[in-house]
């Protein structure tokens, strides 16, 4: 809108004549005239004084934009949209917490699966990897399908040449098929172990061999070996120490 349309509009919902308006503006019913014709503009002093009376902005005043006088709201209406705020607020914060505790649940159940050896939670772990372990291939009367576990053992692996990586394995791999020198190489993530083969000691690092047969040697000439926090070798389902510091741990 321009200046003289806004100026007889805010005159108008004012309920001011013209004459009415004059009179509070110090100026004659012909200059208010002029102004609402566009035939004549007031100076600057007159348009603040303007903005004041009909309680607009001076630049809206002046640019010509668009004015609706917007009635104050009520007390009432300020409470309401209080609630409707705070309302909001609390809907945010519960989507907010229920998101945090699903997922301090699910990170919390991952940990658990890990610590404890689940196989099928550990197969969905996203902070899990996949890795290549080896370990020596036990008896047949071990891995035979007619034994208390239907053909499924559980041994020690080691996931690197270092020795210091270890998981702790249940799987079946069926009677070794006369391969000589047998080990068992497997691919798995966490407990979870997604294939797993019977390959000949030739394939099977030298490092890795020695940390198998070290270890093998620890198992055999104790019961039980006490590693961190003082609880047992065997309920251990990962290990993240070399042979000889367990074997450190175990003679102290």
């Amino acid at each position: 809108m321009s200046f003289k349309e806004d100026i007889k509009q805010l005159r108008t919902e004012q309920g001011l004549t013209q004459q009415g308006l004059a009179d509070k503006m110090h100026v004659s019913r012909q200059t208010v005239s002029t102004w609402e014709t566009g035939k004549n503009y007031p100076n600057l002093d007159i348009l603040r004084e303007l903005s004041q009376l009909f309680g607009v902005s001076f630049e809206k005043l002046v640019f010509g934009e668009e004015i609706t006088m917007k009635p104050e709201k009520t007390i009432a209406e300020k409470v309401d949209q209080d609630l409707i705020n705070k309302g909001r607020y609390k809907k945010i914060a519960l989507i907010l917490g229920s998101i945090v505790a699903t997922l301090a649940l699910w990170v919390g159940v991952l940990t658990v699966g890990y610590i404890n050896g689940v196989s099928d939670i550990d197969r969905f772990n996203p902070f899990l990897s996949y890795t290549t372990a080896y370990t020596k291939l036990p008896s047949d009367k071990v891995i035979s399908p007619n034994n208390s576990k239907h053909g499924y053992w559980t041994a020690w692996f080691t996931d690197n040449e270092m020795g210091s990586q270890w998981s702790k394995l249940t799987l079946t791999t069926g009677l070794n098929p006369s391969v000589k020198d047998p080990y068992v190489m497997v691919y798995h993530k966490g407990s979870y172990v997604k294939i797993a083969r019977i390959v000949p000691g030739s394939a099977v690092n030298t490092l890795v061999k020695g940390d198998l047969s070290a270890l093998d040697s620890l198992l055999t000439s104790k019961k039980k070996v006490d590693v961190k926090e003082a609880k047992p070798f065997h309920d251990k389902k990962h290990l993240s120490m070399t042979v000889q510091k367990l074997g450190n741990t175990e003679n102290k």
